[in-house]
């Protein structure tokens, strides 16, 4: 019998606007919105049969060479061989680790650049496991939710909902929050109009990592948030951004979506942890070159900077960011989201 091999690769995103407002913690009391688009920078999982009685996974990423025959979690994410998500998603795709499967796993989203690489992997591995389980693939915002048990409520891993959203459905996407539901309202761009706004963002690798206590800065938030502190006031303000970023991007306008950004961005950097004055200075290199607005990427603390600008400011922008230690990132989008395939190979 011919071996089989199953295949599945789920994008980053880049959290345009809204980003907070996910959290159940604000959005049940307050509403939620986001904009964001996934990115072609993947998480990909191969997965095949061993026969024995024993599971494997692989990944370079992570530095990980693993044996398992049990869905035990450690709850240790600085543990350098920690394999938990692979464990949760088995777990919740039905198989067990005594059938025997080899998982090899790979990523071109670098690690900590606040790209929501974790949640594109955990996308990933859903995708090859169900695959792999022969279960009929469900519906995208089912899968979504199911990405959220395994990171949010498995794992318990802070944070909000629309980095599954994003890996799992691709494109540009408008997502509403509230307490009776969740409305995801995908873009439907006209090509021009995609190349616009692909000509007038610009991601960039900061000198400042994405600190390892990223899940502490998330907690934080969402602790001030339960006692009503000032983070509640932040939020709905960067949500309002949100739906003014929405418009922008439906219309073209560049420089508008730019200036809310920015506006988005002062209102995020009040938020524990988020920014620093290394962070502020290269921010401000970007802006004097002649970015509109910015922001970093993902919770902050480091990690990833976004901007737009006008095509034409580009090579400014990115001699002036280089000379300050930040690497232009290059990329495109991705419309495509989570997918799964078998090949014999």
């Amino acid at each position: 019998m011919e071996e089989v091999f199953v295949k599945a690769r789920a994008p980053s995103r880049i959290g345009i606007g809204g980003g907070g407002s996910d959290l159940p913690s604000f959005f049940e009391s307050n509403g939620g919105a986001v904009l964001n688009v996934a990115l072609n920078l993947f998480s990909y999982t191969k997965m095949s049969k061993n026969g024995t009685g024993m599971s494997r996974v692989v990944s370079h990423d992570w530095e990980v060479d693993r044996q398992f025959d049990d869905l035990k979690l450690e709850f240790d994410s600085n543990k350098k061989e920690n394999i938990d998500m692979v464990k949760a998603v088995m777990e919740v795709s039905g198989l067990s680790p005594k059938d025997g499967y080899d998982l090899v796993i790979h990523s071109t989203s670098p690690k900590n650049a606040g790209l929501a690489g974790s949640s594109a992997l955990n996308a990933s591995l859903l995708a090859a496991m169900f695959n792999m389980a022969g279960k009929s693939m469900m519906n995208r915002d089912a899968f979504a939710r199911t990405a959220y048990k395994v990171e949010r409520e498995i794992l318990k891993r802070p944070g909000g909902y629309q980095d599954q959203y994003a890996a799992v459905f691709g494109g540009f996407n408008f997502i509403e929050f509230s307490k009776s539901g969740i409305d995801i309202q995908p873009l439907r761009l006209e090509e021009d109009l995609i190349a616009e706004w692909h000509s007038s963002m610009m991601l960039f690798e900061t000198p400042f990592p994405r600190k390892s206590f990223a899940h502490e800065v998330e907690r934080a938030k969402e602790e001030d948030i339960r006692k009503g502190g000032d983070s509640v006031d932040y939020l709905r303000r960067i949500k309002e951004y949100a739906y003014g970023m929405k418009s922008s991007l439906i219309g073209g306008d560049v420089k508008r979506m730019g200036e809310l950004l920015h506006l988005s961005w002062l209102e995020k950097k009040k938020l524990p942890g988020v920014s620093s004055d290394q962070i502020d200075a290269l921010y401000n290199v970007a802006k004097e070159s002649g970015a509109y607005g910015g922001k970093l990427c993902g919770a902050g603390g480091g990690g990833f900077l976004f901007v737009i600008c006008d095509m034409a400011d580009r090579k400014k922008i990115a001699n002036a960011m280089g000379k300050a230690g930040a690497r232009v990132v290059n990329f495109d989008f991705d419309f495509e989201g989570m997918i799964s395939w078998r090949t014999s190979c």
